[in-house]
Formats: C-alpha cells, sequence, structure tokens
C-alpha cells in the first residue's frame, strides 16, 4: 500500500501496543479510502463537498471545522445533494444548541446510510468534528454520488 509507519514495527504489534495498533489500522483505512475513490486527497474532498452544498451550507475549511460541522446541517446538505427525495427539512434544526446538534447529526448519519453509505461513526463523532471519522464518511459520499450518476469531479 506504500505506507510509512515511522516508528511502528512489528514489535510493538506483538506487544499490543492498543495506540500503535490503532494508528496502524487508521492509516491503513485512510490509505484504501483515498485509493477507493481514485487517490483524492481531503483537501479535494473538501473543495468537493464546498462546490456541491453551495451558498446551503457555511462551507468548511477542513474536516475538522467545529464551527461548521458541529451542527450536521452540512452533512444534511451534502447528502441532499446526491439524494434529495428523502430529506425532510421539518427535520432540521438550526444546530445552534447540543440537543440540536445531536437530533441533526442522528438524522444526517440515518440520510447517509438511506442512500448506501457505509457509516462508521456515531453522532458524537459529528458533532465533535472528529476529521477521522469525517473523512471517511466525506469518501463514501463522494463515491455514492458517483455510483447515483451525479457528477462528483
Amino acid at each position: 500500500m506504500g505506507l510509512k509507519m515511522i516508528g511502528i514495527g512489528a514489535n510493538e504489534i506483538n506487544k499490543k501496543d492498543k495506540k500503535e495498533i490503532l494508528a496502524t489500522s487508521w492509516s491503513i483505512c485512510k490509505t484504501h479510502y483515498l485509493k477507493l475513490i481514485g487517490g483524492k486527497t481531503e483537501k479535494d474532498l473538501v473543495a468537493w463537498a464546498n462546490e456541491r452544498v453551495g451558498a446551503k451550507a457555511s462551507p468548511i475549511s477542513n474536516l475538522s471545522d467545529k464551527t461548521n460541522l458541529s451542527s450536521s446541517k452540512f452533512w444534511i446538505e451534502l447528502i441532499g445533494t446526491i439524494e434529495s427525495r428523502g430529506i425532510d427539512e421539518d427535520l432540521v434544526t438550526a444546530g445552534e444548541n447540543e440537543e440540536d446538534q445531536k437530533m441533526n447529526a442522528k438524522y444526517a448519519i440515518s440520510l447517509a446510510r438511506s442512500i448506501g453509505a457505509v457509516v462508521f461513526m456515531v453522532w458524537e463523532d459529528m458533532v465533535a468534528a472528529n476529521g477521522k471519522q469525517n473523512l471517511i464518511l466525506i469518501a463514501t459520499l463522494f463515491e455514492l454520488a458517483q455510483t447515483y450518476g451525479k457528477e462528483a469531479e
């Protein structure tokens, strides 16, 4: 896969070093997803998502942009650009408080799953703008956009 794992070797894995094993697992997962979608970078995916969403939500600067991702409205709008028929706008809240953020995040995950996305995150990851989990989600949505016949480039 071409991964360079500095400071992680067979000894760390053999010793069952949880931190090193998780770091290795994440590197493999990230590389797999980025190769799966044609070698796009995180920056490419952020630009793609911002372009798709347009003025419907505030643009994100990166996949850990808590200011613009914690309300989950960006994710709902992005999913809507792939398949809008299942979105009930009455269920989307302003996302200004913790309870609204929680409800939007749960709804966004539900919407993503309903269009065929494999979602590895929980609503807490979405509200916290967990960059690693968001990378997997955005890569999956990118691939689904291509599958749905919408231009993803």
